[in-house]
């Protein structure tokens, strides 16, 4: 009997081994793989809504995750029952032997549990608002050109707002917007073709402040406690400068990084409406050009103006009120889909406006009404439901990938509060 007892506590202490192994969703693996493809489709419906709500001129809002904590738990649990009748009660032998009806029984119990802890914090607060309605600098955009999942022509597309050129007294002569709504938007959209096809890319500089008058060798020796405090600090320096009066000093600067779009070759193409000046070129083709000459593309013939290219960039803000107008043109009774042509298009050598347009692929593609197959991103809206097909022949995995980089790019110090607005347990 007690040979029998101890192989069924063996077994079932065996069987609660097992099923606890064969448990794998109370593991770290599996319940951070979870909480990252929730994260995921999150962001994505996040983008989306505010999408949408930019195509319905109302406010958009977002949220962000600043913490979760996951907590996984296995519990089992065994019980043994005994049954046991003595052969003869009335003798010693006899009450320690059993017989028929004597048995035993025993019992197995597994529980697994597991639970999220997250806070939402809204980013309706100055600290987010300020950078999210400001323009984008070209420090941003050379980030997101770091982006080899993107386009240039999709990157350029969604974060230009206007190009316009200017005469010698600053007047502007010709100017596009990028605006799915106007007339001129394709005008505009072969101006920045052609600018991508000369190789349009943003250039790091250095540019160095003045901090001090220049200064001579016996002002720079009574004052040198004062110069090695002050060139303690990042990107200043003493250089040699050259004093009023001709003769050789020193001079304290800052050098402050700088960064601009500008074009890294030559453009001489007659799509677009003026000849560029050496200023909208990079420093690059500037020293492979002697001062004063002409561009080696060129023509001679050439009686087209000289205009300086300015580019105007837009902010997140007005990303989403750009992708919310292509979202209801697209969705308006008679659709119309803003396309987009690929760089690969762009580089060939015979540049025919008709054909490449003709190439272009949709910028974004949202479906109004309930999806059949799982869809990148869906969200409803004042009762409606809006999706991004998943397989569709679009951009908007592109899209979807430079909106998030810009909305983290966004989020300045302090953007997210340290007290969250909900809290959802």
């Amino acid at each position: 009997m007690y040979t029998k007892l101890r192989i069924l506590s063996l077994s079932m202490v065996s069987f609660l081994s097992g099923c606890a192994g064969l448990t794998g969703s109370t593991s770290f693996s599996a319940m951070s793989s979870a909480y990252r493809e929730v994260l995921e489709q999150y962001g994505n419906d996040n983008i989306l809504l505010n999408v949408v709500r930019s195509a319905k001129s109302m406010p958009v809002s977002f949220l962000d995750m600043p913490s979760v904590v996951g907590s996984g738990n296995v519990t089992n649990g065994s019980s043994l029952g005994l049954s046991f009748l003595a052969k003869s009660p009335e003798s010693i032998p006899g009450f320690f032997s059993p017989t028929l009806g004597s048995g035993s029984t025993g019992g197995a119990s597994l529980s697994v549990s597991n639970s999220f802890n997250f806070t939402q914090a809204s980013l309706d607060n100055s600290s987010f608002m300020v950078s999210f309605l400001t323009n984008m600098r070209p420090d941003v955009i050379a980030n997101l050109t770091n982006s080899q999942s993107a386009s240039k022509t999709v990157l350029y597309t969604l974060a230009i707002e206007s190009l316009e050129w200017q005469d010698t007294s600053g007047t502007v002569t010709h100017k596009f917007v990028n605006d799915p709504y106007s007339p001129d938007f394709q005008k505009f959209q072969v101006a920045l073709y052609t600018l991508v096809r000369g190789g349009l890319d943003v250039e790091q500089t250095v540019s160095s402040m003045p901090i001090s008058a220049p200064m001579d060798a016996n002002e720079v020796n009574k004052n040198l406690m004062a110069i090695a405090a002050a060139t303690a600090q990042p990107g200043v320096m003493l250089i040699p400068a050259q004093l009023p009066d001709g003769a050789s000093g020193f001079q304290i600067v800052k050098m402050a990084p700088s960064a601009r779009l500008c074009i890294k070759e030559d453009v001489a193409d007659e799509l677009l409406p003026v000849k560029l000046n050496a200023a909208s070129y990079c420093k690059t083709i500037l020293e492979k050009v002697a001062p004063g000459g002409v561009m080696k593309k060129a023509r001679a013939n050439d009686d087209r103006p000289t205009g300086a290219l300015i580019i105007k960039l837009r902010s997140v803000r007005n990303v989403f009120d750009f992708l919310g107008a292509v979202v209801n043109l697209q969705n308006q009774p008679v659709p119309k889909y803003v396309k987009v042509v690929g760089d690969a298009y762009l580089d060939a050598k015979a540049y025919k406006e008709d054909e490449i347009l003709a190439k272009g692929t949709p910028l974004l593609l949202v479906a109004k009404g309930p999806m059949k197959s799982a869809p990148l991103a869906t969200v409803k809206y004042q009762g409606e439901d809006y999706s991004i097909p998943k397989d569709s022949a679009s951009y908007s995995n592109q899209v979807l990938v430079l909106v998030s980089q810009m909305l983290t790019l966004t989020k300045v110090p302090g953007a997210i509060p340290l007290s969250p607005a909900v809290l959802i347990r």
